[in-house]
């Protein structure tokens, strides 16, 4: 019997000691972080987890039952700060500046995190004065190479060196990706020298690593590759060189599901700059990967995103039975203006919106009055007392009503300007920004 106890008190003591946990401490004067917030990074994408209180500085989250894995402590200060880390069954700790966030962050434990740090900060300080070497080479070729050569021995020993650390290690991947290729010789012209970069810029970074897919690692890498290794000041060959650096990507794996993932990444950037030409050429590669991996939801947000994108032709309005906003025909500009009744900042903004107008020929506006049925009266009064002069539409069912959905608009006022041809030429997001236009 006391046998089965020591072995019963042994098995307890094994299972608490095993509980891990994670510890931030702020180190600036913290005046309104009450809580933070903790991410699982899984396919480069943020899950949120849980959160943890902040008291006298400090948060602690207990990581039982987690796995090990790349993790994010979000917190909201002046503006959002974060620590990144890598769990993997031990206790962390860090300390962090709030208004600086990641840049700050010093780890007191987990021996993963500090070597992680300290080779990023090693192979980054080396890697810089190879970089150096190699650009004062451009403009001096008689340069002493042997002290390229001295400098590159001491990249890949240090790379070699924190490899070997960490080779048992959830890191290890990371830093293996991290590698950089340095040719033996430096390069003469800079063309080469560009080249050479793109050429080897993935050749350590294994795309089927769990370790790598689970972090913001590779998304970082890819988002490098595409708009910083790939830049022209011609807007059609800069479309081109986008399309075919993607394409290049996709050409390295054979993994439909990271294929899938990649093109998910890059659509909406390319949402996000209005980029109709390379969009719509990357959603096509997209519906060519097999039917069971492609996201039916994501696409049907894609197409409702790219209705709206500056270049295309706005989706047509009906203003009445007799009138559509492409049946207009005099203007050689157009604005179509989304507000509602109920939106007090629209009934402030529209009378000095049609001040700036009174001053302008040509320039048509379809306002569209984003309503409700118990807001009808209040809309007629409105448009009868402050525009009437203007095409008006009752877009009833207001966020559900066709116009909001064709348009995407989720907020009021929301402002859409077209040319002659009603091809949307500008979306300001304030007043001010449309007086500007205007005027």
């Amino acid at each position: 019997m006391k046998n089965l106890t020591t072995f019963i008190l042994l098995i307890a003591f094994q299972f608490l000691s095993a509980q891990y946990t994670v510890t931030g401490v702020f180190t600036d004067k913290v005046v309104d972080i009450e809580d933070v917030a903790l991410y699982r990074i899984i396919n480069g994408k943020a899950d949120y987890v849980k959160y943890a209180d902040v008291k006298d500085k400090v948060f602690t989250f207990s990581m039982d039952s987690l796995p090990a894995g790349n993790y994010k402590a979000l917190y909201q200060n002046v503006k959002t700060g974060y620590v990144d880390f890598i769990f993997n069954n031990e206790d962390v700790k860090f300390s962090v500046d709030s208004k600086k966030g990641q840049p700050s962050v010093t780890y007191l434990a987990s021996r993963e995190n500090q070597l992680l740090q300290a080779y990023n900060y090693s192979i980054s300080q080396l890697q810089y004065k190879l970089d150096s070497i190699q650009l004062a080479y451009f403009s001096k070729p008689t340069t002493n190479i042997a002290k390229y050569q001295e400098v590159k021995a001491k990249v890949d020993g240090a790379q070699n060196y924190y490899e070997d650390l960490a080779k048992d290690d959830y890191c290890y991947g990371l830093i293996k990706a991290t590698k950089r290729y340095n040719a033996p010789m430096p390069f003469v012209l800079l063309d080469e020298y560009l080249d050479n970069i793109i050429t080897h810029f993935f050749d350590y970074i294994d795309f089927q690593d769990a370790s790598l897919r689970n972090s913001m690692f590779i998304k970082s890498r890819l988002k490098d590759y595409v708009f910083y290794l790939h830049q022209t000041d011609d807007v059609v060959q800069q479309n081109e060189l986008y399309i075919n650096a993607i394409k290049q990507i996709l050409a390295k794996t054979s993994d439909d599901v990271f294929k899938e993932e990649v093109l998910r990444f890059f659509i909406p950037e390319f949402i996000k700059k209005e980029n109709n030409k390379v969009l719509s050429a990357i959603v096509n590669i997209y519906k060519e990967l097999p039917e069971t991996i492609q996201n039916n939801d994501f696409l049907a947000e894609v197409d409702s995103k790219a209705r709206t994108i500056i270049g295309v032709i706005a989706p047509d309005i009906k203003i009445s039975d007799t009138e559509t906003l492409y049946s207009l025909k005099k203007s050689h500009m157009y604005l179509v203006v989304f507000w509602s009744s109920t939106c007090s900042h629209c009934v402030i903004e529209l009378p000095k919106l049609k001040e700036i107008l009174n001053l302008k020929n040509n320039i048509t506006v379809v306002a569209v009055g984003l309503e409700e049925e118990d807001t009808q009266e209040k809309w007629s009064a409105y448009v009868a007392e402050n525009i009437k002069d203007w095409k008006n539409v009752m877009a009833l069912g207001k966020w559900d009503s066709k116009e909001a959905i064709d348009y995407d608009v989720n907020a009021t006022p929301t402002y859409f300007v077209l040319n002659k041809d009603k091809r949307i030429i500008a979306k300001p997001n304030n007043f001010k920004l449309l007086k500007e236009i205007l005027e």
